[in-house]
């Protein structure tokens, strides 16, 4: 039975294999021993800071079964279904050992805003607690330029608890799951013909993103996500490539404004438009789901009002995509 303890001691038993320190900060001294703690640049933007979460490697993992096989027995009894939200969060609304109500979240793609404070499982980690039995730990395995504001990427954790420290157990959990990602890869199914193996940054032309975005330089570094990828243009424009599970949204025109051009993709898909000036978004399904449906959002917003039309310059986009992609 897993039973809390005070979080200094949660933290000092869960990251002591490779210290707790940050780069620039003293070594933690326990009682026992002074670890070393290696230096990892969490501020060099790109840099891999464990192989074991590559892109690559990390979309072919399944995330709700990450989250199973990390032992959520130890803190009670979870439910029989675990709730998936797109391809790189899951859920399990549980109740621990004392019948009370125990929720922990897994995000595959989180970011980490300081990811300096300590280290869980020898990566850098940040955490913060809201004062209402929620706790949120993450620990950084992509490095960003922290000084422009760019965020690092990293594997979290979101827990609640009615039991008033939800934070040792949430270190320990994403200890756990980070033992699973590195040693016991949970292997996902939908990357067999589905979206979840491809990388949304490498699956554009340059070129048409570039006449996609009225000429601009697309510039991808502070927006790569796994399983979404931005492109920031020296003229305003913005672009999106995201491959998302659950529903599309409907297609949808503001009152007065005039009625996106004709797309077609290829029957029999099914193309969603959703017009909010300036932007224009357009959604394809993929491939259904038992409960849900893969889809494609490729989105061009257009605040600087370039001379373009953002739903011409999306279909244009969304048509390249769509001929690199698999017919499910």
């Amino acid at each position: 039975m897993f039973r809390p303890v005070h979080l200094i001691v949660a933290l000092l038993s869960a990251l002591a294999v490779a210290g707790c320190a940050a780069p620039g900060v003293e070594p933690t001294v326990s009682e026992r021993r002074t670890v070393e703690v290696p230096e990892l640049r969490a501020d060099k933007p790109g840099e891999m800071l464990d192989p074991a979460f590559a892109p690559e490697r990390l979309r072919g993992i399944d995330v709700c079964e990450t989250l199973r096989a990390a032992g959520l027995e130890k803190y009670g009894t979870p439910a029989p279904e675990f709730s998936p939200d797109g391809f790189g969060t899951c859920s399990n609304y549980m109740k621990d050992h004392n019948g009370k109500d125990f929720g922990a979240t897994l995000y595959f793609d989180y970011a980490v805003q300081e990811p300096s404070k300590h280290q869980i499982a020898g990566l850098p980690a940040e955490m913060s607690e809201n004062g209402t039995g929620t706790c949120f730990v993450s620990a950084a395995y992509a490095g960003a330029d922290l000084k422009m504001f760019e965020t690092a990427r990293g594997v979290g954790i979101q827990l609640s608890s009615e039991q008033g420290d939800a934070c040792s157990p949430a270190v320990q959990l994403l200890t756990d799951v980070i033992d699973v990602v590195r040693n016991k890869p949970q292997v996902n199914a939908r990357t067999s013909g589905g979206l979840a193996g491809f990388d949304p940054c490498e699956i554009t032309d340059p070129e048409v993103l570039r006449r996609a975005m009225a000429g601009a330089n697309p510039d991808s570094s502070g927006g790569r996500g796994l399983y979404e990828c931005k492109w920031f243009g020296e003229n305003g424009v913005v672009a999106v490539v995201s491959f998302q599970l659950g529903s599309m949204q409907e297609t949808s025109v503001p009152p007065g404004a005039p009625p996106p051009p004709p797309l077609d993709l290829g029957a029999p898909t099914a193309v969603e438009v959703y017009l909010d000036p300036p932007s224009c978004a357009i959604e394809w399904e993929h491939r259904k789901a038992a409960a849900d449906s893969e889809f494609v959002h490729v989105e061009i917003s257009n605040s600087e009002s370039v001379p373009l039309d953002p739903c011409t310059s999306a279909g244009d986009l969304a048509r390249q995509v769509r001929s690199k992609l698999p017919r499910a």
